[in-house]
């Protein structure tokens, strides 16, 4: 997995709906959340996927965008985001790139991991969750992260305003 602080690899993918997404169009304007999942309409994946759209107002409200990513096509991830009518984008990662440059990949470059990422605005890795089973700790450990991250700019705002004065 990627650490905390370093850089996210840049990267862009077709998401589901026909657009694609391009990490650094996010550059300076959102926070990114990036999951990694395993396969589509499995027991897991599922309930993820529906615990991240359940909270999606709390995280755009909370200044980010959220994409999930596996190795399949975009026909199943179509088809995924309709039955469950996921509010947010699941990109399609076919030849598993984005997968090797996240550390998304385990048994061989076989598998993919459950590993979620957040992104500061500059792009910085500045949260990763890693529990294949414990699938409602990523939501939480995202939350924390992204209110941490709202909470800083704050701080920034308000120092900066107060040497306007």
């Amino acid at each position: 997995m990627l650490r905390i602080g370093s850089y996210a690899p840049d990267f862009e993918l077709r998401l589901h709906n026909g657009l694609r997404f391009h990490l650094s169009d996010q550059r300076g304007t959102k926070n990114v959340v990036i999951y990694f999942y395993p396969k589509n309409h499995t027991w897991g994946c599922t309930r993820e996927g529906c615990l991240f759209g359940h909270h999606i107002r709390e995280i755009e409200e909370l200044d980010a965008v959220l994409v999930g990513v596996n190795g399949e096509s975009l026909e199943d991830h179509r088809a995924f985001a309709e039955e469950f009518k996921f509010p947010f984008a699941l990109a399609s990662d076919p030849q598993l790139e984005v997968c090797r440059n996240y550390r998304a990949l385990w048994l061989g470059s076989k598998a993919i991991r459950r590993v979620t990422y957040v992104l500061d605005k500059r792009q910085i890795v500045r949260g990763v969750a890693h529990h294949e089973l414990l699938i409602d700790k990523h939501w939480t450990y995202v939350k924390r992260i992204l209110t941490q991250l709202r909470d800083e700019e704050m701080v920034r705002t308000y120092n900066r305003k107060s040497w306007d004065l």
